[in-house]
């Protein structure tokens, strides 16, 4: 190399650096990127920190990630056992609330009707047969309980007793093939016998004379004809009405205003007597 070429080579680097300078400063600006290379070139060591403290933290939160999973995982858990816990309190006051209903109830229909004395019984067991449409109480002889003593819920008419023992009775509903009951719609002021046995758990009141408008909605209750059963007891509501004029006379379908499937206390009137209890001589439904 010609020593005497050397000025002149440190002269065209320096003018190529400048204008490199130059134009790399002129590309920073316009990309608004001027001020960061500035501070990199007065703080070199705070860029590189920067740059490795965010990679750490990248890393740090990728090791960390299974072990916030596993402690979002344990808190679901958690509050699922929570919830669990409210909902079976909630279930729990709910079945609180309807006995208190269903003793409210008692209690209001007790009051109605004071001149009756009442046993309360709780439904222990029910009557699997087709033949025949009865409940087992848990009230039998030895609480006072006697055949044909006349049986009602918070809601209306329940039946009969035509079964007993010393701890427990057997009550004939009365929607059983032979049940019978006097009855008065309270609208119409029409008059007959309440049998059971119809589809659905409905009662038939037939051969209504057509003077009478029967309407559907009218509620029936006991007439207290024949001495069989208290009158005024609710039985049930007018579900539907078909008249014959050929045959001169209509028919009324009630449905009992008593839920068998969901009874579970039922009052037994204690200090009425029927006047006939001979049908109790053999099962219902027979």
């Amino acid at each position: 190399m010609n020593l005497n070429d050397a000025p002149k080579r440190i002269r065209w680097i320096t003018v190529v650096f400048l204008v490199g300078t130059a134009v790399l400063l002129s590309i920073l600006d316009a990309t608004g990127n001027l001020d960061t290379a500035f501070g990199v070139l007065r703080d070199p060591f705070t860029a590189v920190l920067n740059l490795t403290s965010g990679g750490a933290d990248t890393v740090a939160g990728a090791l960390s990630g299974p072990r916030d999973l596993q402690s979002a995982r344990e808190e679901i858990a958690l509050l699922q056992s929570q919830v669990d816990n409210l909902e079976r309190e909630n279930q729990q006051l709910r079945e609180i609330q309807g006995e208190y209903q269903l003793l409210l109830d008692l209690f209001n229909r007790a009051r109605q009707t004071p001149e009756y004395t009442r046993q309360t019984a709780s439904v222990i067991g029910r009557d699997t047969s087709p033949a025949i449409r009865s409940i087992i109480i848990d009230k039998g002889s030895d609480d006072g309980v006697r055949v044909g003593m006349p049986v009602e819920s918070a809601r209306g008419l329940v039946g009969r007793i035509f079964r007993t023992t010393g701890r427990s009775a057997q009550v004939a509903l009365i929607t059983d093939n032979a049940s019978a009951v006097p009855a008065r719609l309270v609208n119409s002021r029409a008059a007959g016998l309440l049998r059971g046995g119809e589809l659905g758990g409905s009662l038939l009141m037939d051969w209504i004379d057509l003077k009478y408008q029967v309407e559907v909605g009218e509620v029936a209750l006991t007439s207290g004809l024949g001495g069989e059963f208290p009158p005024g007891i609710v039985i049930g509501r007018v579900i539907e009405v078909d008249r014959s004029e050929a045959e001169l006379s209509q028919r009324a379908l009630v449905q009992p205003a008593t839920d068998f499937d969901a009874l579970e206390m039922v009052f037994v009137i204690t200090n009425f007597q029927p006047l006939n209890v001979d049908v109790f001589t053999n099962p219902p439904g027979n």
